[in-house]
């Protein structure tokens, strides 16, 4: 028989206060319970653990020896509890979050550095998605947060809205649209594109878009990711369609110009989805609040 966690709490008490009715006054249990639970635990250990005097008692070397192992044991057992409370508070724990390319470029950067900075015993693993996909890793529990376009079937999941985009158009510096601050999707579709995956919210958004308008637009050639988008720009084969914030910041350097979408789908708000918050751990919990606090001046 192993001992339990009681016996030996009352076994250090019994140490600690070199009496059995001391311990039982202590611990809040009667003298005889105690003296059993300790002639339990000799007979359990084989060993004679205290040496009983008419004055008191006192622990034998295997006494002494085993009272290491126990302080030990409870110590252990408080830093765990310590820990778990921990988790349980929200103050440490691990969240994972998967982002379309316009959620992870945009707002949420700063916003995990503030989380961070009031959470730092939680670590975050944060992987680039498109919407489609992010819906399903949340789904399927793969992803505790999610950040997809609005337009994106998400049955089952917890929306909250969260962050403003609105979309530009992007041109090579010396192209005739260039002097342009504004302008529709209709206007721009005489001149070449550069257009993103089926498999990108906004790639499929200008797609159908255009279908629904009856726009036809020539597409010169299709890439996967923001930074090829912006190049092709950069090297002259055509229009693109991005995020503002995608494309203002790297647009000097990049020698392109950036023109506002007038159309009214051209502004949206990306939507921040989750199971039942409730199933979350506090710590998801806690950054939920955060992102969806921090959207609402956005």
């Amino acid at each position: 028989m192993r001992p339990d966690l009681t016996t030996l709490k009352l076994f250090l008490a019994v140490v600690e206060e070199r009496s059995i009715a001391k311990a039982a006054g202590r611990e809040h249990i009667t003298a005889p319970a105690i003296s059993k639970r300790i002639t339990e635990l000799e007979t359990a250990l084989s060993v004679q653990l205290f040496d009983r005097h008419p004055k008191g008692i006192r622990p034998t070397a295997a006494g002494e020896a085993l009272v290491a192992d126990v302080r030990s044991i409870f110590a252990i057992l408080d830093r765990a509890e310590n820990k778990l409370s921990e988790y349980a508070g929200g103050h440490r724990g691990r969240i994972r979050i998967h982002a379309n390319p316009s959620g992870l470029s945009g707002a949420l950067p700063v916003a995990l550095r503030e989380y961070l900075d009031t959470h730092p015993l939680v670590g975050i693993q944060l992987e680039e998605k498109h919407s489609v996909d992010v819906v399903r890793a949340v789904t399927e529990g793969e992803a505790d947060i999610g950040i997809c376009a609005p337009h994106t079937p998400a049955e089952g999941l917890t929306l909250h809205p969260y962050q403003t985009i609105r979309l530009v158009l992007i041109t090579p510096q010396d192209h005739a649209l260039a002097k342009r601050k504004t302008i529709s999707l209709a206007e721009a579709a005489a001149h070449d594109f550069v257009s993103l995956s089926d498999t990108s919210s906004i790639g499929n958004l200008v797609l159908r878009v255009a279908a629904e308008q009856g726009v036809a637009l020539k597409h010169r050639l299709q890439v996967d990711g923001f930074d090829g988008l912006r190049r092709m720009v950069e090297a002259g084969l055509g229009l693109a369609v991005l995020p503002e914030h995608c494309a203002l910041p790297y647009s000097k350097a990049m020698a392109f110009h950036c023109i506002r979408l007038n159309d009214s789908w051209a502004r949206y708000r990306l939507n921040i989805c989750t199971r039942d918050p409730q199933t979350l751990s506090m710590a998801a919990r806690l950054l939920l609040n955060h992102l969806k606090s921090g959207s609402q001046t956005r």
